[in-house]
């Protein structure tokens, strides 16, 4: 499923015009996101477990159009905001693409959430989404 699911996130990407290119660098090497050429560069050793979230949170970025120099600047304010609507996209997009592949219902979203590696502070937000999916016939 793992493999499914990541090869349904690079479709998504292609067909948003978003390139991907994949490195195996050091494991603390995070995603890189170069917006003005729409490509990501996704480090394959980089937390296996968690290169689907990754890698649907960094095109997020891309189609949020986040403009990366605010995004490093010293703001916290833009930081959190860029970031938390990266993560809220980055949800509507995968969520759907691991519901393709699985029958789920929203009994225990923890299950869904360990096995995508989404991290814990977006509990309510992945409750959310998943349920609206599941309600759509996803």
């Amino acid at each position: 499923m793992y493999s499914d699911i990541l090869k349904d996130l690079l479709n998504y990407a292609f067909d948003h015009g978003i390139g991907v290119e994949t490195v195996h660098a050091n494991m603390d090497t995070p995603c890189l996101v170069l917006n003005d050429k729409k490509l990501i560069v996704l480090n394959l050793n980089w937390n296996n477990a968690q290169i689907p979230f990754a890698l649907s949170h960094e095109i997020a970025h891309i189609l949020n159009e986040d403009e990366l120099s605010l995004y490093k600047s010293d703001s916290c304010n833009y930081k959190l905001s860029f970031e938390y609507n990266a993560n809220i996209k980055a949800l509507n997009i995968l969520v759907p693409a691991y519901l393709k592949k699985c029958e789920y219902t929203i009994n225990n979203i923890y299950p869904l959430m360990r096995q995508l590696n989404i991290p814990g502070k977006l509990v309510n937000e992945t409750k959310h989404i998943t349920s609206k999916y599941i309600q759509k016939g996803c």
